[in-house]
């Protein structure tokens, strides 16, 4: 089996160069300045334990220098707003029976690659990457992998599949119920524009009281919408337990070696969100419409307020359309913007008028 990285940046590197390291054959389709230094000297993958070079492994700029074969499987891991024109690019070359595994994060992705492609499956990446160079990506939290059919189901495919990111490093799960474990992880998600905003990562923002408590309430506010859609979070083997993790979040206390440690932590060490790296690459756009998004128009369609997701999109975006670098608020800023929001829709709500 050959795997087709589509979408090849910290997170699509990362899945590749392990697959790689597991023995699987892998190309990795990626811009052309990480492309070069993949196929000149191999990916060097980062972590805590040091540096390892990856070297069986190769990489092009487009689906179109790729010559199929019988036993492709493709693993998408471009941004949703990627989605549609990837897959369109890759249903260019490869057959609508090549499989097609969406290994990103929100829930829309599957929907796209099901309107070209016959065998399509969900996949949670819970992996913290970051592409620091050409060539380089840093690993820095977590090897979580969740597989299942789309919209159902596990076949033999995906067992293989499981089976070759084992190998390769990573605790795979397959899952009768995948998008269950995708909506979990999106509701992890949903803090990325927190992070974004105030500029931290998640070393530092788990043992900061103000933030922690700050990213609990969103995430209830999101599981609180999902609860009442009727939407369902179940699946027998969903690495993430929701309440327990809002609950850890909103039990932390000031502990001044904890924020030192993560204070110490090495830059290529710390996890920041893609939302991070979209402003400070002022990229003028971010992926929290598909996650905070998400909520917030499930709230208005079973009337119920999002004053917490509502509050982080909006700035978020303005923020990312006027080229605003990460910082720009205090999580006690965040904190007084969604007060009188809530205050807002309170009065609204007797006077609707």
């Amino acid at each position: 089996m050959r795997y087709i990285i589509h979408g090849a940046g910290a997170v699509g590197s990362l899945v590749g160069g392990m697959l790689a390291e597991g023995g699987a054959e892998v190309v990795l389709v990626a811009r052309p300045a990480h492309a070069e230094a993949v196929n000149a000297g191999g990916l060097v993958i980062r972590s805590r334990s040091g540096d390892r070079v990856v070297r069986n492994l190769s990489a092009v700029v487009a689906p179109e220098h790729i010559e199929p074969k019988p036993d492709d499987v493709i693993l998408l891991a471009v941004k949703t707003g990627q989605t549609a024109s990837s897959v369109q690019a890759l249903r260019d070359v490869f057959s609508e029976e090549t499989p097609i595994v969406c290994l990103q994060n929100g829930i829309r992705n599957e929907e796209f690659a099901a309107r070209r492609f016959l065998r399509v499956y969900g996949g949670m990446a819970g992996i913290s990457a970051t592409l620091v160079a050409p060539g380089v990506v840093s690993q820095t939290l977590d090897l979580k992998i969740a597989l299942g059919n789309y919209p159902r189901g596990v076949d033999g495919l995906v067992r293989e599949i499981a089976a070759d990111m084992e190998r390769g490093g990573f605790k795979a799960t397959t899952h009768e119920s995948v998008m269950a474990v995708k909506w979990s992880k999106l509701l992890l998600n949903l803090n990325n524009a927190t992070l974004a905003v105030i500029d931290s990562w998640v070393q530092l923002a788990r043992v900061t009281p103000a933030v922690s408590r700050f990213m609990a309430e969103v995430q209830e506010e999101g599981r609180h919408v999902l609860d009442v859609a009727g939407i369902s979070l179940e699946d027998p083997d969903n690495p993430y337990d929701l309440p327990s993790n809002i609950a850890s979040l909103r039990a932390v206390t000031e502990d001044v070696e904890k924020i030192h440690q993560a204070h110490a932590l090495d830059y290529d060490l710390r996890t920041y969100p893609s939302t991070w790296v979209d402003l400070k690459a002022r990229r003028g756009e971010t992926e929290a419409g598909y996650f905070n998004g998400e909520i917030i128009l499930l709230g208005e369609k079973h009337a119920l307020p999002t004053p917490y997701n509502s509050t982080l999109l909006q700035t978020v975006e303005e923020m990312a359309a006027g080229g605003a670098e990460p910082g720009r608020y205090t999580i006690d800023d965040l904190a007084a913007m969604v007060e009188q929001r809530r205050l807002k829709i309170y009065h609204e709500q007797l006077d609707p008028a």
